[in-house]
């Protein structure tokens, strides 16, 4: 039986395999979480490349891979194609901010798309914003203190939350949903909402994430629906120490 890979700059692709998990319960999976180069937003294209490629060959030296899950914006906009390249027996399914979904269910409406730097210049999302153009009104912002906050580098809660509050000044009141363009982001969900005087609605695209990966395993025969079974996670990261902190995540992670 081999396994479907999900690997992410640390601990935000966790909300993947939670929402792959969800879908696919039987499925042994390997989590790879890179936190000892996190954050993966302030990185070159070429730095990803060889960051992420090195975490391909490291998952591949423990199992066999039926599908590498890139549960990170930022990779997937800057280095998978070249990622598939560079391995052309894998498959890859990639992540992109949820702006279409939320556009669809907002038409005319004012979306804040949040992500890391690189995402919110990276070329599919500005690509989205071009054919999106004119259905809604899109702000962008690359919100940089919350992939720290949720991998640890920053434990002061409530300086984070006093960042959060002032970063969505500018936006509490004109939002009306918003795009967590990053995996790590929906982790600070709950503080994010205490920003704002009123409901927000939030698109995370893990859940279109783990839906496509199932349709891919069954067009090619490679899923695995054993009776009675329960799948099982192997967790890696880069930062050993951080291996149990992944699993306490992912069991608290709703």
């Amino acid at each position: 039986m081999s396994s479907i890979a999900v690997f992410d700059s640390g601990f935000g692709g966790l909300t993947v395999l939670k929402q792959l998990q969800r879908v696919m319960p039987e499925e042994k999976y390997i989590f790879y979480g890179d936190s000892a180069n996190a954050p993966y937003g302030d990185k070159t294209a070429d730095e990803l490349l060889a960051l992420t490629s090195g975490v391909c060959r490291r998952i591949l030296e423990q199992d066999r891979v039926k599908c590498f899950v890139i549960a990170c914006n930022t990779t997937t906009s800057e280095a998978m194609g070249r990622l598939q390249q560079m391995f052309p027996e894998q498959r890859f399914v990639g992540i992109e901010p949820a702006v279409r979904w939320a556009v669809r269910e907002n038409p005319g409406k004012n979306i804040l798309v949040l992500g890391t730097t690189a995402t919110i210049r990276g070329r599919r999302l500005q690509n989205q914003l071009r054919e999106l153009e004119g259905r809604a009104e899109i702000s962008l912002y690359a919100a940089t203190g919350i992939v720290p906050y949720v991998e640890g580098q920053q434990a002061d809660h409530e300086q984070f939350v006093s960042y959060l509050q002032e970063a969505m000044a500018p936006y509490r009141e004109k939002t009306d949903c918003i795009v967590l363009g990053c995996t790590h982001f929906p982790f600070v969900r709950r503080e994010l909402q205490a920003c704002f005087d009123k409901e927000i609605l939030f698109y995370d695209a893990a859940v279109h994430v783990a839906e496509e990966t199932k349709a891919l395993l069954e067009a090619e025969g490679l899923r695995e629906e054993i009776a009675g079974s329960e799948g099982s996670v192997l967790f890696m990261n880069s930062d050993p120490d951080k291996i149990e902190k992944e699993k306490e995540l992912l069991k608290t992670y709703e």
